[in-house]
């Protein structure tokens, strides 16, 4: 597989953020809201996923599952062939949560985990994390 697409995938439970390797010896893309309406959508909505129903003291707040929405987010962008590989970094609770929200299809694309946040770290050091796991991915589905 010499043009592999790897998406890394952090996510802090509320936020995500998503970089994009195109194969050995490139560098992580940050994937911007911008680029895909999806994505703007799906960053919105955990942000601001507190719909309200109801007015006035009638108003209940409902949180809604980020978990559930990354997971559907990247079922459907697999489907769409956007990536091949995914490496998912989050906090224990988030990284277990997500990789069993997965289908098992999208699942088996997981080539690396890393637990922690990176949510907020710098893109140099998001790749020197995240570097050698993309590398094995490639390497093990070539």
């Amino acid at each position: 597989m010499s043009n592999v697409t790897t998406w890394a995938v952090l996510s802090d439970g509320r936020y995500i953020k998503i970089l994009i390797n195109k194969g050995v010896s490139q560098s992580l893309v940050i994937l911007n809201v911008d680029d895909l309406k999806a994505y703007s959508d799906l960053c919105y909505l955990m942000v601001n996923g507190k719909p309200l129903n109801g007015t006035g003291e009638d108003a209940v707040s409902r949180k809604i599952d980020n978990i559930k929405y990354q997971a559907e987010f990247l079922a459907e962008h697999h489907k769409l062939g956007l990536f091949d590989l995914l490496v998912l970094a989050a906090p224990k609770g988030i990284l277990e949560g997500l990789r069993k929200a997965l289908p098992e299809q999208v699942a088996n694309l997981i080539v690396g985990e890393l637990e922690g946040d990176l949510t907020v770290t710098s893109n140099d050091d998001i790749e020197n994390q995240l570097s050698d796991l993309i590398l094995a991915g490639i390497e093990k589905a070539s």
